[in-house]
């Protein structure tokens, strides 16, 4: 196919010589020039594998553009003047230029702003009325650096040569759910071509824990790869399919490892529903790379739980696009341009699940303006079915700020902030978890950021971390709020056992009740009564049912001391509370 498509393409870019004026032997020349378009056209195309799936036959037009260029000027330059073989590739360019135009943003704002859905009152929330508390089992801590990391250690062990023969195709690294646990699946490729021709197949691939940074990497070693993107000829991944879904822009190859540890590669395939852009999804296409099998599966097919196990169908950088031609195209092209009134754009989408199990893309969304330092929402997009959703949130940080407060903290330790920033409800605020690492790579700790002040937190462990941001947002000036009332909760009890300790943010006292299962935490700031209660006091308390060993405490009243308290104080400690619950 390779060859007889080339062959059609190069005779038809030599055939506009026979417009030479003045010319002679025009076939012999037609012929010379037909062969020598073919055989440089099935270099390109083999090379290349251009699509039909963009208008005026998406890539052949410029590859017969540029044979009828070539022709035009060979023609021009046998008879020494004008001739009508210009008009071919002068065809092609206006054909272009129409189809750009037509698909242009000036005519199509409302279309390309439409392609993320309806934000509107059912898709526009507040964030803190609908993203449930972090599931503290599925903390995200080991961002893809450290995963290619960890590894390279194992192709390395009992003196090991496999990694110089596969190496990691860490472009490939892809984050999936698996019965219920969060792995980096990372395929191993061919290193050279004389790897490839030694071999039948490449012997295996890595599965790293997303949430465990002192797991040892898994060199799942009981496959063959036979159909990879480094593999050569009709081995090669793309090459492969090509033929088959030359109609389609295949993007986004996923390697994924479904629940009865069969791999496959998960492909998206996409159409420009706008001209040459406005790419919309049609589907994916799964490939056995062991034997090379591929099935079709539409968006629509996709709902049968047999493909479950797919976690990623939308790829991160559609998630990217959509929202920025929304965010700059929602109130017409002539604002995006001139007015730039309300102007949005997404920072970096952020791969994470939901405590449902459901896998997201996270964005950050701000304004475009270069100086502006603050978030104005967090778009989710649902990776399976590629349904947003965008959350607005009272201010909040940037990326970059984040990373900045981060480093700033933790830089004498030479230590330094993972691009890998993870956005969660952690009692209520909306909070960032950024993994740190070391100046050798190695997972060092758990920094956690509470957006809207950028006062942060950070813990050798996930539960450290956690410690040290209760004590943070139970400080003054900081207190827990949420606006989720549904998790606050009130226990009244006898005290039967109190402790305290000494942080940078005050004194923290630590009550157990026997009728409760956990113990609280609480702040010396909220009540000075704190210092006077003793076991067996009687005390009422107002909490949110964050799950923890310690819960975090909204308010405490010493009930069997009963301190008379001012009306003036009755007023403040009202406003207090109103303020932490957000009313």
């Amino acid at each position: 196919m390779f060859f007889i498509l080339s062959v059609i393409i190069g005779v038809l870019g030599a055939l506009p010589y026979f417009f030479t004026k003045h010319a002679t032997n025009k076939g012999a020349v037609v012929l010379v020039l037909a062969i020598v378009y073919s055989l440089l056209n099935l270099f390109l195309i083999y090379t290349n594998l251009p699509h039909t799936a963009s208008p005026l036959l998406g890539g052949f037009s410029v590859l017969i553009f540029l044979c009828w260029s070539l022709t035009a000027a060979i023609s021009f330059s046998m008879s020494k003047e004008r001739t009508h073989a210009i008009w071919f590739p002068a065809l092609v360019a206006i054909l272009w230029i129409v189809v750009a135009v037509s698909g242009s943003e000036i005519f199509n704002a409302s279309k390309y702003a439409s392609l993320i859905g309806k934000i509107n009152d059912k898709t526009e929330k507040h964030w803190s009325q609908e993203i449930q508390p972090i599931d503290q089992n599925h903390i995200r801590l080991v961002p893809e650096e450290l995963a290619i990391s960890l590894a390279k250690t194992v192709l390395s062990q009992d003196g090991s040569t496999l990694g110089s023969q596969y190496p990691l195709a860490t472009r490939f690294i892809t984050l999936q759910k698996i019965k219920n646990e969060y792995w980096y699946i990372i395929p191993l490729d061919f290193n050279s071509y004389n790897v490839w021709t030694k071999s039948n197949g490449v012997p295996a691939y890595v599965k790293v824990s997303a949430t465990d940074p002192y797991a040892k990497p898994i060199l799942v070693n009981n496959k063959k790869l036979v159909y990879t993107p480094e593999a050569y000829f009709g081995k090669n991944l793309e090459r492969h399919i090509y033929w088959k879904y030359i109609n389609y822009r295949l993007t986004d190859f996923s390697f994924e490892e479904d629940d009865n540890s069969n791999v496959y590669w998960v492909i998206t395939v996409m159409k420009p529903s706008i001209a040459y852009w406005g790419d919309v999804i049609e589907g994916v296409v799964l490939i056995n790379p062991e034997n090379g099998e591929d099935e079709f599966v539409s968006w629509e097919k996709l709902k049968d739980k047999k493909y479950a196990w797919i976690d990623r169908v939308v790829p991160k950088t559609l998630v990217q696009e959509y929202i920025n031609y929304w965010g700059n195209l929602k109130d017409g092209w002539w604002n995006s341009v001139w007015s730039n009134i309300n102007l949005l754009a997404s920072e970096t989408p952020t791969m994470n699940y939901s405590n449902s199990g459901k896998c997201i893309f996270v964005s950050p969304v701000t304004s475009t303006n270069q100086s502006d330092e603050s978030m104005t929402g967090l778009m989710y997009t649902d990776a399976n079915t590629g349904k947003f959703t965008y959350y607005t949130t009272s201010g909040g940080a940037t990326e970059q700020a984040i990373i900045n407060a981060v480093n700033s903290m933790i830089a004498y330790k030479q230590y330094h902030a993972s691009e890998q920033i993870v956005y969660e409800n952690i009692y209520g605020k909306l909070s960032a978890l950024v993994p740190v690492l070391g100046s050798n790579g190695n997972y060092q700790g758990l920094a956690i950021i509470q957006t809207d002040n950028k006062r942060l937190a950070f813990g050798t462990s996930p539960q450290d971390a956690l410690t040290e941001y209760q004590k943070i947002v139970m400080s003054a000036g900081g207190q827990i709020t949420t606006e989720n009332t549904k998790e606050l909760n009130e226990f009244k009890g006898k005290v039967d056992r109190i402790g305290w300790d000494i942080s940078t943010n005050g004194k923290q006292y630590y009550l157990y009740f026997k009728e409760f299962s956990n113990s609280f935490i609480v702040n010396s700031n909220i009540q000075s009564e704190l210092a006077l209660t003793k076991e067996g006091d009687e005390v009422l308390i107002k909490y949110i049912n964050s799950k923890q060993s310690c819960v975090p405490t909204i308010s405490f009243k010493n009930i069997t001391l009963n301190l008379i308290v001012s009306e003036n104080q009755k007023s403040v400690i009202k406003q207090m509370e109103n303020e932490k619950t957000g009313k």
